[in-house]
């Protein structure tokens, strides 16, 4: 709720805030839920302490860090993460295709070897390298700011990834279907075709949604 006073402009930058005990007062909560409240505004840059002076808005609102919080049930969670990064990786496919090197394509190669249905590896080895895989996709589009929003979202890709692959590895017949989706998508980078990149990843992300959402 503080958080969302601050975005919404009730105390603007340069503001200082109500002491601790108004705080609580007002929230009705004790005095150390609004002192872990206050300790994590201050981590994402959003409030600054000075001694002496008490707790201060602050200024440079480009000092604050994207944040990505999912409201409502899990499965709604879920889809919001997977839209997200169709918006992302849709497009990073397609400048993948246009800009990829041969270091890049080796890259996906070598992912790509670890995710076959049929490799002797570990679930965690198949899941970190679907996501390497994605990661080099990233590093392809030669665009610095996709591939650091990317490395930012690996603890969601984590959870959406590994949420997808534990159904596909329930079927054979799903977990062959979903590998071809990923060979498909280093094909078209390697034929330099755009287009068929961000139809092919985007079948990629549909499917696995639509899987997670049966269950």
């Amino acid at each position: 709720m503080l958080r969302q006073d601050i975005l919404a402009g009730k105390y603007p930058p340069g503001t200082r805030l109500p002491p601790g005990k108004d705080l609580s007062e007002v929230f009705g909560v004790s005095i150390t839920v609004v002192r872990e409240a206050l300790s994590r505004l201050k981590s994402d840059g959003l409030i600054a302490s000075y001694q002496g002076k008490g707790v201060f808005v602050e200024d440079d609102v480009k000092a604050r860090p994207f944040r990505l919080s999912t409201a409502g049930e899990k499965q709604g969670s879920i889809a919001c993460i997977f839209e997200l990064r169709m918006a992302v990786e849709v497009q990073a496919a397609s400048l993948a295709a246009e800009r990829r090197r041969p270091a890049d394509l080796k890259a996906m190669r070598a992912a790509l070897k670890h995710m076959e249905p049929a490799a002797a590896r570990s679930f965690e080895k198949a899941l970190s390298s679907d996501i390497e895989f994605h990661l080099a996709i990233a590093e392809a589009t030669r665009n610095p700011l996709i591939v650091n929003f990317t490395r930012f979202l690996q603890p969601h890709l984590y959870e959406s990834i590994a949420l997808a692959r534990a159904n596909s590895a329930k079927n054979t017949d799903t977990e062959i279907i979903a590998y071809k989706d990923h060979y498909e998508i280093y094909e078209a980078i390697e034929a330099s075709d755009a287009d068929r990149a961000r139809r092919a990843i985007r079948r990629v992300l549909e499917r696995s949604l639509h899987r997670l959402l049966q269950e």
